[in-house]
C-alpha cells in the first residue's frame, strides 16, 4: 500500500469511526423511545457493538496514519444535525430511517467493498471485520422490520418514510462526492456504494425518483 493510500485508508477509517458514534449515541436514545422488551434489547446490544466498532476504526485510522488530522466532511455534520433534531423531538421513525437503514447501508457497502481491498492487500484481522460487517447487516435489517412495523400499526405513513429516506439518501450521496479524493487514490468508484445503497433498499422505502433512477438509469 503506497504512502497516499495509506492517508486515504485512514482518512476513510475516520470517518467510519464518526458514523459509529453517531449510531452508538442514535441506538441509546432508540432504546427508549421503543415500547416493545425486544427491540429494546437490540437496541441496547447494538449501542454496545457500534462503541466497539468504534474503537476498531480509531485505531485501524492512528495505525495507518498516526499523525493524521480527523476530517469529517460537511455533509456528515449536516446528516448528524438532522438525526439530533429528531432524537430530540422523540421521532423513532425518523432515527431509524436516518440510522438504520441510510447510515447502516451505506456502511454495509463501504465494508464489503474495504474487506476485499483489505484482502487483497493481504492486511489481517479478516474474521473481525467480518463479524463487524455481519452486526451491521443486522441493523440495517432491523430497522427496515421495525419501520415496516410501524407503517402496519399506523405509527408512520410510506409518503413520510420515503421523503425522509429522500432527504437522507440526498446526504450520504453529498458526503461520498465530498470523498471522491479518497476512494480515487483506493482505486474505487464512488458513485458504486450510493448505488449499492439504493439498490439494497426495498421499493416500499425508496421515493419515486429514487426507484425509476435505479431502474433506468438518471435522464440525459
Amino acid at each position: 500500500m503506497t504512502p497516499s493510500q495509506r492517508d486515504q485508508t485512514a482518512r476513510l477509517f475516520a470517518v467510519l469511526a464518526h458514523g459509529e458514534v453517531m449510531a452508538h449515541d442514535c441506538a441509546r436514545r432508540q432504546a427508549e423511545l421503543v415500547d416493545d422488551r425486544r427491540s429494546q434489547r437490540f437496541l441496547k446490544v447494538q449501542a454496545q457493538q457500534e462503541r466497539v466498532h468504534r474503537i476498531l476504526f480509531d485505531r485501524a485510522a492512528d495505525l495507518m496514519a498516526p499523525k493524521q488530522k480527523r476530517v469529517i466532511p460537511p455533509a456528515m455534520i449536516e446528516f448528524e444535525q438532522q438525526l439530533q433534531r429528531a432524537l430530540t423531538r422523540a421521532d423513532l421513525t425518523e432515527s431509524l430511517v436516518a440510522s438504520q437503514v441510510v447510515l447502516e447501508g451505506l456502511g454495509e457497502q463501504i465494508l464489503e467493498r474495504l474487506n476485499r481491498g483489505l484482502d487483497k492487500q493481504g492486511i489481517g484481522l479478516s474474521r473481525q471485520r467480518r463479524v463487524l460487517l455481519r452486526q451491521e447487516q443486522g441493523h440495517f435489517a432491523f430497522g427496515q422490520r421495525l419501520l415496516l412495523q410501524r407503517l402496519q400499526d399506523g405509527q408512520a405513513r410510506i409518503g413520510q418514510v420515503q421523503e425522509l429516506a429522500g432527504s437522507y439518501l440526498l446526504l450520504v450521496t453529498a458526503m461520498v462526492a465530498e470523498m471522491a479524493e479518497v476512494f480515487a487514490v483506493l482505486d474505487e468508484d464512488a458513485s458504486e456504494y450510493t448505488d449499492g445503497l439504493i439498490a439494497a433498499l426495498p421499493s416500499w422505502l425508496l421515493p419515486a425518483e429514487s426507484t425509476a433512477t435505479e431502474r433506468t438509469g438518471p435522464a440525459a
